[in-house]
């Protein structure tokens, strides 16, 4: 466990909020990794080679090797330390609608209590999704679209539902959205203008509607891109087992 050491002001509050961008960034990039097979089921992570990777201590390394645990990721051990798990489907997808329940909560409550500050923030992180996606920023894009979720989160003053969804990482579907989904970045970045509208409104249940349906949309093209992907790797198996039989023969 790392060292927990209490900070006060302004300089605490910035040191822990850069140590966790660097988790957040370290653990983006090795789950980004794992979906693309960068990093096969069963190989080993490195605290110490990914901490020299980064250029940053251990510490945020081992809080970023959590979070993949929790999410299912990674396999933990104190002897093996991480080790890459073979993740299926259906594990991915169930990420979806336990999401889409809780930060449609969070959208009803952030609705009667946001403050303009709030909105503005909003709106200038949506500026900035749609730019970073017009360039095809990959990485920012999926930052400030945690940023836009969190923040809503935050708005809806509830302690106990910020707890529970910043412990279950769930905005880290976006990032198995962007990667697996085949829809643009643009198309992901417009797609948040329909919340920010209805949070505008101060609309508490159209808040919620829109969020829902922010989420479970992705969620079916999840299902589709997922199937499509096991179709093409049972075609790949068989047009190879053809092939062996052939050479079989020779």
């Amino acid at each position: 466990m790392p060292t927990v050491v209490k900070m006060t002001g302004t300089g605490g509050r910035t040191r822990r909020r850069e140590r966790r961008v660097l988790r957040e960034e370290i653990r983006d990039q090795l789950m980004d990794d794992i979906l693309s097979g960068r990093l096969a089921p069963g190989e080993r992570i490195i605290e110490a080679r990914v901490a020299k990777e980064f250029a940053v201590s251990q510490a945020p390394v081992r809080e970023a090797l959590r979070d993949l645990n929790v999410l299912g990721f990674v396999d933990s051990s104190p002897f093996r330390g991480a080790v890459v798990r073979q993740i299926s489907a259906e594990e991915l997808l169930q990420l979806y609608p336990i999401r889409a329940v809780l930060e449609g909560l969070a959208a009803r409550e952030a609705a009667v209590r946001i403050r303009p500050a709030g909105l503005r923030k909003l709106q200038k992180l949506l500026e900035t999704m749609r730019r970073v996606a017009a360039k095809g920023d990959e990485r920012r894009a999926v930052q400030t679209n945690f940023a836009f979720h969190l923040t809503i989160v935050e708005a809806s003053e509830n302690r106990l539902l910020l707890q529970i969804w910043d412990r279950m990482r769930l905005a880290t579907t976006t990032l198995l959205t962007v990667s697996k989904s085949h829809h643009s970045l643009v198309e992901i970045a417009e797609r948040h203008e329909a919340v920010l509208a209805a949070l505008r409104a101060h609309d508490p249940v159209a808040a919620e509607q829109a969020m829902r349906r922010h989420i479970e949309e992705p969620w079916q093209w999840m299902q589709t891109a997922l199937a499509e992907d096991a179709d093409r790797a049972e075609q790949d198996d068989a047009r190879g087992n053809v092939t062996r039989r052939r050479n079989a023969r020779k």
